[in-house]
């Protein structure tokens, strides 16, 4: 049940100390004495601060999250990643892949199973996904953290940063990588989903998103950089999956379905941009 932890707990940090973690025993435990349990699902949750545990992802979120991501354009999405950090960690003996944000870990999951050897740590603040995430694979750690404050994994022990649709700390990313290391960031284009946001008035995307990713990655060098689209036939309950899955969700209740249950199907666009980076 805890192999997936046992196998990353060299790159594990404790939350309060930031001492080295040893797996044992269904406990997570620093070199200074603080204890985590171990959940039965096999996730430890390493949040110091519950402050922000109203925005996590609820149960019905991460259930449509799953069945989204049985949908060609995200298996798609997930196997162009894996190629990408294939080739990145050619020669890598056993590639470390972080994934902030990670939610149920799908997309460590994917790249995981690609890259000879990769261990993943995938965390997110919401315990939901992270009970969903511990099952995904034995090469792949759950975790439950905050994006926004300091990442349980050491100093220079990432040799990718996998950033996809989640919150992007640009610092704790630069802390994290190994010299010569990745970052890959997927960020939605302004067309993306824009049929289903203009029918249901749904949450806008960020313009120019792609310029101030870039500003905000003075540190960073890019390397490459494409895009992943689509047109997909959407029917009534997978538009409710595709909005309950993301920030959308914290605004439907489950009488909503309803709503959706009875809609036309529409064509809806898939665009993102797919960047990689390196420090400088």
């Amino acid at each position: 049940m805890f192999k997936a932890l046992s196998a990353v707990q060299d790159v594990l940090r404790c939350p309060h100390c930031f001492e080295s973690i040893e797996i044992e025993d269904g406990i997570a435990k620093c070199d200074a004495g603080h204890s985590f349990d171990i959940a039965r699902q096999g996730y430890v949750n390493f949040l110091t601060n519950q402050t922000f545990i109203k925005n996590a992802d609820t149960a019905a979120m991460v259930d449509a999250r799953l069945k989204m991501h049985t949908r060609p354009f995200f298996q798609d999405l997930a196997l162009q990643l894996a190629d990408i950090c294939d080739g990145l960690c050619r020669g890598v003996s056993q590639p470390i892949i972080v994934e902030p944000g990670g939610g149920t870990g799908f997309y460590a999951h994917v790249v995981s199973q690609t890259v000879s050897n990769a261990l993943a740590v995938s965390f997110d603040i919401s315990v939901q996904a992270a009970k969903v995430c511990a099952r995904q694979s034995d090469r792949v750690a759950a975790v439950v953290a905050d994006v926004w404050q300091q990442w349980p994994i050491a100093d220079d022990s990432a040799d990718v940063v996998l950033s996809v649709f989640s919150p992007r700390n640009f610092v704790e990313t630069e802390r994290v990588l190994k010299a010569d290391a990745v970052l890959i960031v997927v960020t939605p284009e302004e067309n993306h989903l824009v049929e289903l946001r203009n029918r249901f008035n749904a949450l806008s995307i960020q313009r120019d998103k792609s310029e101030s990713i870039s500003s905000a990655l003075g540190n960073f060098t890019k390397i490459e950089q494409m895009s992943h689209q689509s047109i997909e036939l959407l029917d009534g309950l997978a538009m409710y999956d595709t909005l309950l899955s993301g920030p959308n969700g914290h605004h439907i209740e489950a009488k909503d379905v309803q709503v959706f249950t009875h809609a036309e199907p529409i064509e809806v666009t898939h665009s993102v941009n797919i960047s990689v980076w390196k420090v400088v």
